[in-house]
């Protein structure tokens, strides 16, 4: 096997151990939300990506439309485009398939290993997105399965660690920029008001919309942490 896949797959375990509880929580959140198991395997397997799809399964809890959840679940993984251009620009010497195969499976994991690395090989960026997607996809068919025999109480557990999970990716990010700290805050605090008159789903949905058009004018690239790569 290529030695370069190998180590994209080395690089990646940590990053798979933290995949997993959240791959395990998108399984039993789905099928608490009415999904079957085929359902919500396809869903991490078709999408990989579980702030979206925590966000697809609150709203199809919630009764929203399906073209809320579509229009929903396309602004949270905008960045995906980012990333998959920007990561596609250090890939040499491959084919138009190639390049989509390697952009399909990229997550915000691999992304940041891949960016970081000396290798900017193609292998080495497989073998990354690989691990990952392996993970979460096998840890949400386990989520899927324990359904059957955990209390309610400990698959409700599973929900809260997701967003402390979450808030523990985000406040790393933020701690060091205050205007950052200030949008997140405000985006939370509008979403919150805007639930007051328009259904959760298109109140989550314009919240985002709107803080994101702000982050453009008010958090500038050069004050965004640096020291904390650099010292990784």
């Amino acid at each position: 096997m290529n030695k370069h896949f190998l180590s994209g797959i080395k690089a990646s375990i940590p990053a798979c151990l933290g995949v997993i509880p959240v791959g395990i929580s998108i399984g039993l959140l789905a099928i608490q939300a009415g999904l079957t198991g085929f359902e919500a395997i396809f869903m991490s397997a078709a999408v990989m990506a579980g702030s979206a799809q925590l966000m697809s399964i609150s709203m199809i809890t919630q009764g929203a439309s399906m073209s809320a959840i579509i229009l929903g679940t396309c602004f949270i993984n905008l960045r995906h485009i980012v990333m998959s251009s920007s990561a596609m620009q250090r890939v040499k010497g491959t084919t138009l398939f190639q390049r989509l195969l390697g952009a399909f499976a990229l997550c915000d994991e691999s992304f940041a290993i891949y960016s970081l690395s000396e290798d900017d090989s193609y292998p080495f960026l497989m073998g990354t997105n690989t691990a990952l997607y392996a993970t979460f996809v096998l840890s949400t068919v386990i989520g899927c399965l324990m359904t059957g025999f955990l209390p309610q109480i400990v698959i409700d557990s599973f929900g809260v660690a997701f967003y402390a999970a979450f808030l523990g990716m985000l406040i790393p990010s933020v701690k060091h920029n205050v205007p950052l700290i200030i949008l997140v805050t405000a985006t939370a605090a509008l979403n919150w008001l805007l639930q007051r008159f328009l259904p959760p789903s298109w109140s989550v949905i314009l919240a985002m919309v709107l803080g994101a058009f702000a982050g453009v004018f008010l958090v500038e690239e050069e004050s965004l942490p640096k020291k904390e790569v650099t010292d990784r």
